[in-house]
């Protein structure tokens, strides 16, 4: 039997299409005062979004799937155009709805990841609706779970690949969400899902880096590198990073590589050369793109791995197929990581094998300041918010 209640929307399409036609000036932050557009205040009214479906008896119980919301504000760093950090706004905006298989967490750190200068700045294909609210990392405790959640309860710690991190609450779907390793710390645990992820993919599902094999792994300071580096030395490989300083190269050295190129002032063929007496490395782990492609490419030796995860500083490369069939190379994208392989991960870092380098934290009020700092790339592990 079909029931069809009138339902609630959080957003109608009339709305939607406002929010959409609406100048930026008109949205919340446009002016010098607060001020919530029209689709702001009607989602700040809506409650919940109640839908009744198919019931297969009259005796059988109703299924439900609702949107939860609350009237309530939260501080918040969103943005309503692209440009210099000096776009992101400090303000009180509503929570975010909370769908049927979501989790709403307390958010008590955020990691900034490139993406999320990327997208302030309209670059590397990215698009955003505003007002946005960045973040796609954090950490925290279980506020409120969807009625389709199971295994996640509130007061949980857990950690999180969302959305809306730059703010006091956050949602992420349930399969994104897992328990704050006993071991980490707030700040900790915001590292881990995308930084820790992608390094997992790399060395673990696409590189399949075995003992005793040599890894080039370049800008050791990122957080995928960080991690691989740790990820690497864990297996017993040989690990030779580059990074831009000397003080990047010493803090690398520290988990687990056992040479550095100072890629601003040596040549990274030369040095991989040097160091593995002319017969190049088994595996580069890359996401820097244009600037060192050509060096990385020539590194490898026959039968070797290359694995990217992002282009950084450039996408455009010139590539000889003749080389890459006659050496018998492998070239490979990182995809994303499964649910499945990020529990895998956190067990390696429960067990104290591999951890969340933070290099310096932020109150919230600060994002535009901590993107500074990474435009910068003057920075080693990751940079955190606390809300």
């Amino acid at each position: 039997m079909q029931h069809d209640f009138a339902a609630l929307s959080l957003i109608s399409p009339a709305e939607t299409k406002l929010r959409r036609q609406e100048k930026a000036s008109d949205a919340i932050g446009g002016g010098g005062t607060l001020a919530l557009s029209r689709w702001e205040r009607a989602r700040v009214r809506a409650v919940y979004t109640l839908h009744r479906v198919e019931s297969s008896s009259p005796s059988s119980p109703t299924t439900f799937f609702h949107h939860y919301k609350r009237s309530v504000a939260m501080k918040a760093v969103y943005f309503n155009e692209v440009g210099s950090p000096e776009v992101l706004i400090y303000r009180e905006i509503p929570e975010p709805p909370v769908g049927a298989n979501d989790v709403l967490i307390r958010v008590r750190a955020c990691s900034l990841n490139r993406l999320d200068v990327f997208t302030r700045e309209g670059s590397h294909g990215t698009r955003f609706t505003p007002p946005h609210v960045l973040g796609g990392d954090f950490a925290g405790e279980v506020e409120h779970v969807g009625i389709g959640v199971e295994g996640i309860q509130p007061g949980d710690r857990v950690i999180a690949n969302g959305r809306g991190g730059y703010a006091e609450l956050a949602v992420a779907r349930a399969e994104r969400v897992y328990s704050l390793p006993e071991r980490c710390t707030f700040d900790e645990g915001a590292t881990l899902p995308v930084a820790g992820l992608t390094a997992w993919q790399m060395v673990m599902n696409r590189a399949r880096v075995q003992p005793g094999e040599t890894v080039l792994i370049t800008a050791a300071g990122s957080g995928v590198s960080t991690f691989a580096i740790q990820l690497c030395h864990t297996l017993g490989a040989r690990v030779i990073a580059t990074a831009g300083s000397e003080d990047k190269l010493e803090k690398a050295r520290a988990l687990g590589a056992e040479a550095g190129i100072h890629h601003r002032q040596e040549d990274i063929l030369e040095d991989v050369r040097a160091f593995t007496a002319g017969e190049g490395v088994d595996v580069v782990l890359e996401h820097i793109g244009t600037p060192v492609w050509k060096a990385c490419f020539e590194s490898l030796k026959p039968g070797g791995r290359f694995v990217t995860c992002g282009v950084t500083a450039g996408h455009r490369v010139e590539l000889h197929l003749g080389r890459v069939f006659s050496r018998g190379l492998t070239i490979m994208g990182v995809g994303r990581g499964t649910p499945a392989d990020m529990r895998a991960f956190l067990k390696v870092v429960a067990q104290g094998k591999v951890r969340g380098i933070v290099h310096r934290t932020f109150p919230l009020a600060q994002a535009a300041e901590a993107h500074r700092v990474m435009e910068a790339s003057n920075f080693f592990g990751k940079l955190v918010l606390n809300p």
